[in-house]
């Protein structure tokens, strides 16, 4: 038996708050499966975690045109007698989904089977699945941003983003150490997310000559698709030692945050989560294809609080104008950093497993 199922994975969107989760519970005594998808990126971000047990499920997102829509359908079908299996064999008390489309067929099959279940939204905007499943839902988790139409008001819970407890702000000099780079001067990290992002990329490949001149060294992570790798040390006109490395994938986001003076990043959830938790200025450039165009209303926020700036893809030429003015601007850079301080306050972790005790009807472990 196990006391919570965790249904998360897809995207490292998905996954991180799932592994979050599992460890909070952990830390307090109660037993929890991971339920992921079969996708690489999976298999590569919990391939660090032998302390936790996950089981992988087939599956496919809701898009692609009709042929891709009806794969979706046929993948959902395919996996109902395992996911009816897990849940019978376990009996958890409840099922946590993280949005995405393995939650779709584990919250029918909850709804069938009488279990109860949450749903955690972490974008500014509900997706499919946790808008087709909200009404059935014992317990929705949602950012103070968003507001579900016709759900009593007993059902919602306002939780942020949980984070893996790795995540933790390290010493600049210690984390620009622990990814290889040897670089004093201002460091500017991009990060396309887990897939990468051909476009900013290009802006790193196409910028990068403009950037050394000023001083500054970058970091990108390029995505595990596209394949691009590079370490390059230059000397800019003024003496400088300045360093551009370009890495696939990285499993060390704490230092990578650490270790930056900006960050340009997309506008997941996760991602702005960890960039608000290691309290590091950004500018976000949502993708503009993400469902429901959430990316978008996930870095208005952020705007709105203080805590970045959003640039839309289609106007990715005025990039590098935004980078050259934040990095210039340091009294803006230290009015960001105070506003990050004042919305890293609360722990989504702990906060969310007292909420779940509670629905289950449970007291924590905990001594």
């Amino acid at each position: 038996m196990t006391d919570v199922l965790i249904i998360c994975g897809g995207t490292g969107g998905h996954l991180s708050p799932g592994i979050a989760l599992a460890e909070e519970l952990k830390s307090r005594g109660f037993s929890s499966i991971l339920c992921i998808s079969q996708k690489s990126i999976d298999t590569a971000i919990v391939s660090k975690y032998a302390h936790i047990d996950f089981e992988r499920f087939p599956g496919k997102g809701f898009a692609g045109g009709l042929l891709g829509k009806l794969k979706f359908f046929q993948q959902l079908i395919f996996s109902l007698p395992r996911i009816f299996g897990i849940i019978r064999k376990e009996k958890p008390k409840i099922l946590v989904l993280f949005g995405g489309y393995l939650s779709v067929g584990f919250g029918l099959m909850s709804i069938l089977l009488n279990v109860k279940f949450a749903l955690h939204e972490a974008n500014g905007r509900t997706g499919k699945a946790v808008r087709l499943l909200q009404v059935f839902a014992d317990r929705i988790y949602l950012p103070k941003s968003v507001v579900v139409k016709d759900i009593r008001k007993s059902k919602v819970a306002n939780v942020g983003y949980p984070l893996r407890k790795e995540m933790m702000v390290l010493d600049k000099i210690k984390a620009r150490r622990q990814l290889g780079l040897d670089c004093e001067g201002t460091l500017l990290m991009v990060i396309g997310g887990s897939q990468g992002a051909q476009v900013l990329n290009k802006w790193v490949i196409d910028h990068f000559e403009h950037l050394i001149e000023q001083g500054v060294s970058i970091y990108c992570i390029s995505g595990l698709n596209n394949g691009l790798e590079s370490y390059d040390v230059s000397i800019n006109s003024r003496g400088e030692s300045v360093t551009i490395k370009m890495v696939p994938f990285t499993d060390n986001m704490a230092a990578v945050l650490s270790a930056a003076d900006l960050v340009v990043s997309r506008a997941g959830a996760g991602a702005i989560a960890e960039i608000t938790h290691c309290e590091v200025p950004s500018i976000l450039v949502p993708y503009p294809y993400a469902a429901d165009n959430h990316q978008y209303y996930n870095a208005k926020v952020h705007e709105s609080l203080g805590g970045g700036v959003l640039l839309e893809e289609e106007n990715i030429e005025k990039l590098y104008e935004e980078v050259h003015a934040l990095i210039s601007n340091h009294s803006l850079l230290e009015q960001i950093n105070l506003n990050l301080i004042n919305l890293n306050a609360v722990n989504a972790s702990e906060v969310m497993v007292d909420d779940l005790l509670s629905v289950i009807g449970e007291k924590t472990n905990e001594s």
